[in-house]
């Protein structure tokens, strides 16, 4: 049997469907809304919602160098536009805290002190017999660094061979003699010290080469001390005449200071720190060395804040005082955390550092991990974790890229003699281009990468942009990787057991002895041994 439904039964069923129908997609479009509301009130609340956050891509070096012109200006009235310590560098410091100041930052400024040395008066360097002699300051002699006013007259000068223990010292010697004193062995600090500690009245150190030195004094040094060429040095070993030697400097005590920026987000037992020093020579503005490091710190940290972006591991952003007179800023800090928060100390997973990397005949450097295993065994294996990580980045952005020593000479310097694994990039500074080098990175074969290096013509001008944006978007990439890697930065940071090496004995004659900060803007041209 068929069943008949009538037409006006089917217009209802129809007319039912669309009802319900219609009260659905009002249904639908409420929910919508109301899901789109909420998420606009938990952003506005909450501050936003986690989600992918590339750091690097919004970075732009435009931003950079706006900062660059800013650190430049506000040491304007200083001379040479200096912002090293002593003279513009309180300027760049409230540049920065004025920038950091409105972010979310967790910011704290860290004062230490430096005692900085000064020369005098031109030294003398005479011989009175058997010969009458005056020699020339800078042609044939050169006063040590951290030697102050001081004078020894008409003394005998009596051969102490490399002048580095007792034994050296032969029976002949008297005190108020002048020690001749061969290049060589052990450093120039414990060369002087014990000079002065037998009576000398002076030294006088001869080099191996035929060229001029510069060296510092030991801490304290009461006595004249010069450098003489080899040449020189083995004329004066085969008279050892009587001389007349006076030296004239100066040491003032500066307050100064490190700025450090935490991020509220990120473990704080796996603590990544960015390091760029802030200061300059008195020579120059220092833009390139080491503006180009500090304004990419900066920019980083300011597009961290303005992102939101939430680490997974705490970042720290620090801006290193006296680096110049020998990594002083940042030794206080790694000194200060060793010496009072052991626990703070083992929450820093590793450091990475950037310093010159706007060179404008740049290469594109990293350090490279395994050449600091001599010095500094116990980090190898963290930092050449690292390393892979900028290889990875480079390769993935196919630009070339080759590497750079890992001595110590840097801000990472500190961390890694305290064991804390670290690296960075470096574009180059007084070092000459190679052939090889000009056919991979471009630019000016047998021509330094940095001409303006420690120079008054280090400024805006001085920076290659095309480098600079390269390289500071890869700092930043590298960055955020180990900022959102719990398991590599665990690895990181458990790749040693910490092994502190004693850093002031490898380096004790460009920096501080006995937990003293003393400096000299002579720093990068100072010899070690």
């Amino acid at each position: 049997m068929s069943t008949y439904t009538s037409l006006d039964d089917q217009t209802t069923e129809k007319s039912i469907r669309s009802s319900s129908n219609k009260r659905t997609f009002v249904l639908v479009g409420v929910l919508f809304i109301t899901i789109i509301v909420v998420i606009i009130i938990l952003v506005a609340v909450f501050g936003g919602i986690s989600g992918p956050v590339n750091l690097s891509a919004k970075l732009n070096a435009n931003d950079i160098m706006k900062h660059l012109r800013e650190l430049q200006d506000a040491a304007a009235d200083q001379p040479n536009g200096s912002r090293a310590v002593a003279l513009g560098y309180n300027s760049s410091v409230a540049y920065i805290l004025s920038q950091l100041n409105s972010t979310k930052l967790n910011v704290s400024v860290q004062h230490f002190p430096v005692s900085i040395w000064s020369a005098g008066a031109t030294p003398i360097f005479k011989q009175n017999y058997p010969l009458v002699i005056d020699y020339k300051n800078q042609v044939d002699f050169q006063q040590f660094t951290y030697t102050v006013n001081a004078v020894s007259v008409n003394q005998t000068l009596v051969s102490v061979g490399l002048g580095c223990t007792d034994s050296d010292y032969p029976p002949s010697w008297v005190p108020g003699n002048i020690a001749l004193i061969q290049r060589g062995d052990c450093n120039f600090v414990d060369k002087t010290g014990l000079a002065q500690s037998k009576g000398a009245s002076g030294a006088v150190v001869y080099n191996t080469s035929p060229s001029l030195f510069s060296a510092r004094a030991h801490d304290g040094c009461a006595i004249p001390v010069i450098a003489v060429s080899s040449t020189l040095g083995y004329g004066l070993l085969e008279t050892l005449p009587l001389l007349t030697i006076e030296t004239y400097g100066s040491i003032n005590t500066y307050i100064t200071s490190n700025i450090i920026a935490d991020t509220i987000d990120g473990r704080s037992d796996r603590v990544v720190v960015w390091g760029s020093h802030l200061d300059s020579v008195p020579a120059g503005p220092g833009i390139n060395d080491n503006g180009s490091g500090s304004a990419t710190n900066l920019q980083v940290a300011l597009l961290v804040d303005k992102l939101k972006y939430k680490p997974k591991n705490k970042l720290r952003f620090c801006w290193w005082g006296a680096e110049e007179i020998g990594l002083l800023g940042s030794q206080f800090y790694v000194q200060n955390l060793l010496d009072n928060d052991r626990e703070e100390y083992k929450r820093i997973a590793l450091n990475l550092n950037f310093d010159m990397i706007g060179s404008p005949n740049f290469f594109r450097g990293i350090y490279q991990a395994s050449s600091g295993a001599a010095d500094f065994p116990s980090i190898v294996n963290g930092s050449s974790m690292i390393q892979d990580v900028f290889e990875e980045e480079f390769n993935s952005r196919q630009i070339s890229y080759n590497f750079t020593s890992f001595d110590g000479r840097s801000d990472y310097g500190p961390f890694i003699a305290a064991g804390i694994p670290a690296l960075g990039l470096f574009t180059g500074a007084e070092g000459i281009k190679s052939i090889d080098y000009r056919t991979q990175f471009g630019g000016l074969a047998n021509a330094a990468y940095d001409p303006c290096y420690h120079l008054i013509c280090d400024t805006v001008d001085n920076i290659h942009v095309d480098a600079l944006s390269q390289m500071s978007q890869i700092a930043t990439a590298v960055f955020q990787k180990l900022a959102d890697d719990e398991e590599l930065v665990d690895k990181i940071a458990l790749s040693n057991n910490r092994t502190l090496t004693n850093f002031s004995s490898k380096r004790k004659d460009l920096m501080g002895l006995e937990g003293k900060y003393v400096g000299t803007y002579d720093y990068h041209k100072l010899e070690l041994l």
